[in-house]
């Protein structure tokens, strides 16, 4: 995936370029499509849910702005959203996840090289970044973005106020924004 070139990908998009949606489809979509299956776990609902996505990229593509979001970070969020509304409108419930044991949550939350690496194509140097946060920030960080927890259900998970969560979130990604940029 070139990131560098998915700003201009995004507003020929809004003019309604074809072959500039066709690219931004071919550059993205595999990885939108593993954010979806991580948190449906099924393939075909992954599918309907990435198509759905583009639709809404191709028609709301003018509304993006590169000065608040990464692309990339724009198309996921759309995605995952999507997949959170699918999962309310089936009344399925993710109790399962918040269910195990609080040791193995622990371990399995924490950050490795295997998690990292899969999050993001930068690996070492987003593994490195992640290394800085606190650890309950890395974990909500982990939860929402790797794993696809809601906001929610970390704050659930991790038995924690959910404006808490939030501001460890945005404080984690602002942090590892400015890791990344160096």
């Amino acid at each position: 995936m070139n990131k560098e070139n998915l700003p201009d990908l995004i507003a020929k998009v809004a003019l309604r370029d074809q072959q500039a949606f066709r690219n931004l489809y071919e550059q993205t979509s595999g990885k939108l499509l593993s954010i979806a299956y991580r948190i449906l776990n099924n393939r075909d609902n992954a599918n309907e849910i990435l198509q759905e996505a583009f639709v809404q990229i191709w028609y709301n593509a003018n509304e993006f702005r590169a000065a608040k979001a990464e692309p990339f970070t724009w198309m996921a969020a759309i995605v995952r959203y999507r997949c959170y509304d699918r999962i309310r409108s089936e009344n399925r419930r993710v109790e399962s996840k918040l269910t195990t044991d609080t040791n193995e949550d622990e371990e399995h939350f924490t950050t490795n090289d295997q998690a990292t690496t899969l999050l993001c194509d930068i690996g070492q140097q987003l593994e490195d970044c992640l290394n800085q946060l606190e650890q309950l920030q890395r974990d909500s960080v982990l939860m929402a973005y790797y794993h696809g927890f809601s906001r929610d259900e970390i704050a659930i998970k991790l038995k924690k106020p959910l404006n808490t969560v939030k501001s460890w979130l945005k404080r984690g990604l602002t942090r590892l924004q400015q890791c990344l940029a160096q």
